[in-house]
């Protein structure tokens, strides 16, 4: 196919930041750490949510009275960091009673929300967090445990849930939004479709469809869907035999998310993926409410068409229903002055991103820049020997460097062959800092290793290590009495299962799915077992080992046809760095 024009700016992430906050003077940028953030009551739930760019208005659009507080952004299509999402938080925190993070279900903002969250609370926020996720093209058999993928639908998850803690926080409080955010999720279908991948700017357009062929049931990142249609069929044909039937057949055990009756109150939100006419969406609305009533006895009681979720300029459009009747119903059995959900969808709001739009006049509230530049510390706990440690890290790296072209060997197989580059920035991030350490406690040193982590591989990978070692700080925080207590094995095993159990509550991944996990755990369990460390490490290579036979349940090796016949390349570089500590190990 021939390529696609399209118009580049140079730093498109930051242009396109200020010059929203530029047309909506109601909102204030943080311009270096990419947030955008309202005035809010000292008496109220404050609502964040935030991701990769490249879905506008998503999110900072619907920051607004009655919505959002605040817009954490990352770059193109990826997750903002943890240190941004932190910053967040106090920000918001500063004039709420307490902060709700409203996430979309992919791994890197599961993650790195996740850890937000974890360290929001021990610095004493009240934080909770809720994932999204509405998509029905994936289905239960491939999606597994990573559930759902977030569509449109989570917008609708905002405007409602923020229509709620505007009226009702000080009666229900964080509680009860998160509560209202799980309801309307519940009551959520969505699925996508498009005649292309979309043009990502700053990088070459690439597609695997042809002219003749579009994807049915298309991510918000070019993803692919359920199938590949050929030839392209008509919009009424795709609407009517492709697009509802997922949604709404009964049938349909690995797709059937969600009971629509008859007589339901049900909301139709027409999304444009960003490539699409106006017209165009408009009419499609007008198709699928005609289709809807036809074929499965629905006329919505509300239709919104436009633009709420995009994928740029994603040739595709997605279709979401909200079972009002249901979603009403949750909502009155909870809060007695609730009648129904869609009184909260049509509260005044300000946010850009719905059709009342901020006042130019308005101006944003200041920012505490003390916030943005005082360095985040833990409570001192356990006392460790530096040079021993230092030496540890750094035999551990070696091995990794070493390792490096064997993994990314086994992930150009299983991936998409950035995990030995990736693991090499990580243990870089640590030894490259490894003078910066607190020598007064190894918890201090421990989060910091978890924040260099994090600041340097990026990613799922990035997350994940840095939840581990940040629960692992916390875990000696836990069970040591103070910085004096000298971190013996016993205590080490004690942290480590904290460690894991903090992690294993923002991944689904288990023993079993071919995943570093497969090593991580073993060695856990052993060491907690015996408090020796070779044995620890031979149970984590035998784990790591075992991934050959398995197919990959979670990351990108999920989604190739056969992953079985590989080592994970995750586990094969956790193991390799436990041996190098091991080599170094007395």
């Amino acid at each position: 196919m021939s390529e696609i024009k399209s118009f580049e700016v140079s730093d498109p992430v930051n242009h396109s930041l200020k010059g929203f906050a530029l047309a909506n003077p109601s909102l204030t940028l943080v311009e270096e750490e990419k947030i955008l953030f309202r005035k809010t009551d000292k008496s109220k739930v404050g609502l964040i949510a935030g991701g990769g760019c490249g879905h506008e208005p998503t999110h900072a659009g619907f920051v607004g009275h009655g919505a959002l507080s605040a817009a954490v952004c990352g770059e193109i299509f990826a997750s903002p960091s943890t240190k941004q999402i932190l910053h967040a938080i106090q920000l918001v925190a500063e004039n709420s009673s307490s902060v709700l993070l409203i996430v979309k279900n992919y791994t890197g903002d599961v993650l790195h929300f996740g850890l937000s969250a974890e360290r929001a609370r021990a610095l004493g926020i009240d934080c909770r967090v809720v994932v999204v996720g509405d998509d029905v093209a994936v289905g239960r058999e491939k999606g597994g445990m990573v559930g759902r993928r977030a569509l449109a639908g989570t917008v609708l998850v905002h405007k409602i849930t923020g229509a709620f803690a505007e009226k009702y926080s000080d009666k229900y409080g964080l509680e009860g939004a998160e509560k209202v955010a799980h309801i309307v999720n519940d009551n959520l279908v969505s699925i996508n479709s498009s005649l292309d991948h979309c043009k990502v700017p700053g990088r070459k357009y690439e597609t695997e469809l042809s002219s003749k062929q579009m994807e049915l049931g298309m991510g918000i990142h070019n993803e692919p869907g359920v199938h590949v249609l050929e030839p392209i069929p008509p919009t009424e044909e795709l609407i009517e035999k492709y697009m509802l039937p997922k949604m709404l057949d009964p049938s349909d055990k690995d797709r059937h998310f969600l009971d629509f009756n008859k007589n339901d109150e049900v909301v139709l939100l027409i999304d444009n993926l960003g490539g699409v006419s106006n017209f165009m969406i408009t009419a499609i609305a007008s198709v699928t409410v005609e289709l809807l009533k036809k074929n499965y006895g629905i006329t919505p009681v509300q239709v919104i068409a436009g633009t709420v979720m995009t994928s740029f300029n994603g040739n595709g459009f997605g279709i979401t229903l909200l079972n009002a009747s249901g979603a009403s119903k949750q909502l009155q059995n909870d809060f007695e002055e609730v009648n129904s959900v869609l009184d909260l969808l049509n509260a005044p709001t300000d946010a850009p991103g719905w059709p009342v739009k901020s006042t130019p006049g308005d101006k944003g509230p200041s920012v505490n820049t003390e916030i943005l530049e005082k360095e985040v510390k833990v409570k001192d706990a356990g006392a460790y020997d530096y040079d021993t440690f230092a030496k540890w890290m750094k035999a551990g790296a070696e091995a990794v460097i070493k390792a490096e072209p064997h993994i990314t060997s086994l992930d150009n197989k299983v991936g998409d062959g950035d995990c030995g580059y990736t693991l090499v920035a990580g243990v870089k991030g640590i030894t490259e800092n490894l003078d910066k350490l607190s020598r007064k406690s190894l918890s201090e040193a421990i989060a910091q290793i978890s924040d260099f982590i994090e600041s340097s591989m990026g990613g799922t990978s990035g997350g994940l290590y840095s939840i581990l070692i940040s629960g692992f700080s916390h875990g000696l925080i836990q069970v040591c009495d103070n910085e004096k207590t000298e971190v013996t094995p016993e205590i080490t095993s004690k942290a480590f299962d904290i460690a894991l159990e903090t992690l294993y509550k923002y991944t689904k991944a288990r023993p079993g799915a071919s995943t570093m996990i497969d090593a991580l755990e073993p060695f856990i369990k052993e060491f907690s077992s015996t408090k020796d460390f070779n044995k620890a490490v031979a149970a984590a290579e035998k784990g790591a080992k075992s991934t050959a036979g398995t197919e990959a349940k979670f990351g990108r090796a999920s989604y190739v046809g056969d992953s079985s016949d590989f080592e994970d390349p995750g586990a094969v570089g956790l193991v390799e760095f436990m041996k190098g500590v091991q080599s170094a190990y007395k």
